[in-house]
């Protein structure tokens, strides 16, 4: 029994990390479209960065597994994030860090359709609020159906759509759109009679985005490995490369021919002292290495979250 909890922890929180990193970078999203949405009445508006980076997936995060065998759950949630950026303006060059909160609430549910297949779908509200830089202050919507199939040997096909939008408050503007479906496919082993967890996957992702900016292709590698020091306390360390390429745009824009490889690196740990309870520190980098130089920026965020929840 404690080999199985401690197997599904594992597996589950390596998803967790994931979540983390693709936080990180709506985070960064979020930070360039407030911008955007600043000076949008600015002549050289075509010419604003337009960086916006739109992946946002929820997972459950949750170290205990489901307590009942049933085929179906529902896992409302509610917590606070706090963490400090080093460069809120993901700037090229005269970085300059800020405090960020942010609240959110939200809910998950899923079907087991087979032993083998899943069905989830999840809606998250989030406020994100700068402590120097209101300006940037957003308001997000993201809702996402997802699909996941597990063949042998740990093997696992995923498939799903994510959309999100992005309201300025203090403008009282919708700064960004976009729609994304994506796969995936993963595999996990277990070292140390599954304490060890090392997982590996591949993604594509194609962004379609609203209403000024570009749509995109995105091709990932990722790569994890997690340590489960308790039942109720893992470690994690999480790798993804991301290869952006964007589509051409009529009239001619700063975007065209664009490309950009985005390293990010992930350290967390999360802590279950309750059923109800879930308590992470977090650490995460990202350098976003570009065709133009003008556009690269390195930025990192460490801080951590509180999250409660319950599952019926």
């Amino acid at each position: 029994m404690k080999s199985s909890v401690r197997k599904i922890s594992c597996i589950l929180i390596f998803l967790f990390a994931g979540v983390l990193m693709l936080r990180a970078q709506t985070t960064e999203n979020a930070q360039i479209k407030s911008q955007q949405a600043q000076r949008q009445t600015e002549a050289d508006w075509q010419q604003a960065r337009m960086l916006f980076d739109a992946e946002q997936q929820e997972d459950l995060g949750l170290i205990a597994p489901l307590k009942k065998s049933k085929p179906w759950f529902i896992l409302p949630r509610v917590g606070v994030r706090g963490f400090w950026t080093s460069n809120a303006l993901l700037t090229n060059a005269g970085e300059k860090g800020d405090s960020v909160f942010v609240d959110f609430q939200g809910v998950n549910a899923g079907y087991a359709l087979t032993p083998e297949w899943s069905a989830v779908v999840d809606y998250e509200f989030s406020l994100t609020r700068y402590s120097e830089n209101p300006a940037l202050d957003i308001d997000t919507h993201a809702c996402s159906f997802d699909t996941v199939y597990r063949l042998p040997w740990n093997i696992s096909l995923d498939a799903g759509l994510i959309g999100l939008w992005l309201y300025a408050p203090h403008q009282e503007t919708e700064v960004y759109r976009e729609n994304n479906p994506y796969f995936n496919v993963s595999q996990w082993n277990g070292f140390f009679d599954n304490h060890l967890i090392w997982s590996y996957g591949l993604q594509y992702d194609r962004h379609y985005a609203h209403p000024i900016s570009y749509d995109r292709n995105e091709y990932t590698a990722m790569t994890g490995v997690s340590w489960s020091w308790l039942a109720n306390l893992v470690t994690q360390i999480s790798l993804r490369q991301s290869y952006q390429f964007y589509d051409q745009r009529t009239p001619p824009l700063l975007v065209n021919g664009r490309q950009e490889w985005v390293s990010t690196a992930a350290l967390q740990t999360v802590w279950q002292p309750l059923d109800w309870l879930q308590i992470s520190a977090f650490g995460v980098t990202s350098y976003d290495n570009s065709v133009n130089d003008t556009r690269d920026y390195k930025v990192a965020n460490v801080g951590g979250e509180i999250r409660a929840f319950w599952k019926f």
